[in-house]
């Protein structure tokens, strides 16, 4: 049973971008443990520690704010959690703020739905500002925007255009810097990179993939045209 409830925002950036979602938890575990604060288990006949994540990140995306939910087995001030945590958390991994939450909050996953990135692409070739404004305009004003995307059950033929909220671009230098705003959900949602690969193609703009950093700035509970941080009182309960 659990007698505290946390919710952490953080950073993921630097070298701790390259932590696997599944590894981050047992960061978090471990980083707990060695802090020598008591983390709550589930019960059954695997027990794991009651630590769990917003919508993940791909292996090597950074992000800005991120979200975690730990329940404590002990009371504890919430200013010595977070400063006992910080010190075994690895470079890259840095707490933001957190806040007390009651046993009856929906879990993050159950809330967050929109997501916002900012992405950077070298240029394969000289674009004017004029053509990226074109390219993004009739990108955006598609109806449908197929996408194919491969897993282990093989090829996947996907509309993306709905999940996209907002594409804004401008030039700076040798590289195309985009904001994008995305829904996210248990759904699913469309991967920064498929964006820029769809816009690359359908609108023949030059732009090198290979060349390329996503860094999400940020992931909400997005509520009758408003957006808001899981950190507010006006997200709990949406």
């Amino acid at each position: 049973m659990s007698a505290l409830r946390v919710r952490i925002a953080f950073t993921k950036v630097k070298e701790a971008k390259y932590i696997a979602h599944l590894d981050l938890a047992r960061v978090f575990e471990r980083s707990l443990r060695r802090a020598g604060i008591k983390t709550a288990y589930s019960e059954g006949f695997n027990p794991h520690p009651k630590i769990s994540f917003g919508s993940a990140l791909a292996v090597g995306v950074e992000g800005e704010r991120e979200y975690v939910d730990i329940e404590l087995a002990q009371e504890i001030e919430l200013k010595e959690i977070l400063g006992r945590l910080q010190e075994q958390l690895p470079v890259g991994i840095r707490l933001l703020e957190g806040r007390v939450i009651a046993d009856g909050t929906k879990a993050l996953m159950a809330v967050l739905n929109s997501a916002s990135y900012n992405i950077s692409v070298a240029l394969g070739l000289p674009v004017s500002e004029e053509r990226l404004q074109e390219g993004i305009t009739s990108w955006l004003a598609r109806k449908q925007i197929p996408y194919e995307r491969y897993s282990k059950k093989g090829r996947i033929e996907k509309d993306i255009r709905p999940w996209v909220k907002g594409l804004k671009g401008h030039i700076d230098g040798d590289n195309a810097i985009f904001e994008l705003e995305v829904e996210v959900g248990n759904q699913g949602s469309v991967r920064p990179e498929e964006v820029i690969a769809s816009l690359c193609d359908l609108e023949k703009l030059p732009l090198d993939l290979d060349i390329l950093r996503i860094k999400r700035t940020g992931i909400y509970v997005s509520y009758e045209g408003q957006k808001y941080s899981p950190m507010e009182h006006e997200a709990f309960g949406k």
